[in-house]
């Protein structure tokens, strides 16, 4: 267990936790790897800006979205004991991953410095609850080491703004001084990890370092019941190499974090375990076969 109850105690008084060291040195250079088929280093970047000018006039072109092309990444994103915490967190197995995206960050180019705010609005329809499984977890993992002029995660407990009015969710200095005296840096070495809530006020912060990079990997959470939460709808990924390629290798419990069906699902009947086997000739549907079989 990477994620310990110090972090959840933390979570659930704070509305954040930072997890130090997550990933392992295999994971994370692993991870390094898979991003640099994405995005330039900053010397890449340096040495030949006309061949990136796309990258940097758009920002869009600086995020990329779950399922990847590399292998690593994907496995980090069902990561077993990311798994295990959220399911504590929200105090329930019947969990999916709402969101799945890698983002790049570049010292010198654009300006990165938001205004404080809540995740919520562009997560779910409703007003955010954070007790039981209305609980949606949050997670950015850093691939690069988190300094004070690389932009860093500012974040306000929720101690200072439980019991207050979430809306707006967006609040500018101007008119909201008082959170912004009471943020904290999040300032943490490449493989770890800042954990937090739909009601956390929180922001990502300028980036005054003449050079440099920030490449993060951010995860949303949520129970698989609350239909009004989430935002990415898997399926609409059916079609792509990448999806087919990690639902094949991923195991059950990975496979249904996106809405597969679980083993004992009504759904498998001999037709469709005929068609699956069409469809991912190279999955292992023993688990379904059995589980229909019981």
């Amino acid at each position: 267990m990477k994620i310990h109850d110090k972090h959840l105690r933390s979570l659930l008084r704070h509305g954040y936790a930072v997890v130090p060291q997550f990933l392992t040195a295999a994971e994370l250079a692993r991870a390094r790897k898979g991003m640099s088929s994405y995005f330039p280093s900053p010397e890449e970047l340096a040495a030949t800006p006309q061949r990136y000018s796309g990258l940097i006039n758009e920002i869009d072109f600086l995020q990329r979205e779950f399922p990847f092309t590399d292998d690593a990444l994907c496995d980090i994103a069902v990561h077993p004991d990311i798994l295990d915490f959220v399911e504590r967190a929200l105090g329930t197995t019947d969990i999916m991953l709402a969101r799945g995206a890698l983002w790049s960050k570049y010292a010198g180019y654009g300006d990165y410095d938001q205004p404080m705010h809540c995740d919520y609005q562009g997560n779910t329809l409703v007003y955010p609850r954070e007790d039981g499984d209305y609980r949606m977890v949050n997670i950015i993992l850093y691939y690069t080491d988190v300094t004070p002029k690389l932009g860093p995660t500012r974040v306000v407990s929720q101690e200072l703004t439980r019991g207050g009015s979430l809306w707006p969710p967006f609040r500018s200095r101007e008119e909201y001084p008082e959170l912004y005296e009471k943020e904290k840096r999040v300032l943490v070495k490449a493989g770890g990890m800042l954990i937090f809530g739909m009601q956390t006020f929180h922001r990502g912060s300028a980036m005054t370092a003449p050079s440099g990079v920030r490449w993060t990997q951010h995860l949303v959470y949520r129970a698989r019941r609350h239909q009004f939460c989430g935002y990415q709808a898997w399926p609409s990924f059916g079609e792509q190499h990448e999806m087919e390629r990690f639902l094949t290798r991923a195991s059950v419990r990975q496979r249904c974090v996106l809405g597969f069906p679980a083993p004992g699902d009504e759904y498998w009947t001999p037709q469709t375990l005929k068609g699956m086997a069409q469809r991912y000739p190279q999955m292992d549907l023993t688990p379904y076969r059995q589980a229909m079989i019981r």
